[in-house]
């Protein structure tokens, strides 16, 4: 005498095959191209690109006032011109520090 397997009836058949076709449903949702986690890297992407903004922002308006201050300021040109081009006026005597080798 051989057992037979317990059959489902219609009712448990239909929820048994909702239950798959919701489990896949919501791994589609989560897991796919345009699913849930894209969405969560887009906006810690788009958090990344607001600061990046602000972070330009502030140094344009920085830029913006050097070039101001280098149409007004003679002292302006000058300071740039001996921080940035290491020059010197006509009869200046330049002095380099050169640290001393460490011997062991």
């Amino acid at each position: 005498m051989a057992i037979k397997p317990k059959s489902l009836n219609k009712i448990q058949a239909t929820m048994a095959l909702s239950l798959l076709l919701f489990a896949i449903m919501v791994g589609v949702a989560v897991f796919s191209d345009d699913g849930v986690m894209t969405v969560f890297n887009f906006k810690d992407e788009l958090e990344k690109m607001k600061e990046g903004n602000v972070t330009l922002t502030r140094e344009n308006k920085a830029l913006q006032e050097e070039i101001e201050a280098l149409k007004k300021d003679p002292l302006a040109v000058e300071r740039v011109a001996r921080e940035k081009l290491n020059l010197v006026r006509p009869g200046e005597t330049v002095y380099q520090i050169v640290p001393h080798p460490d011997t062991p």
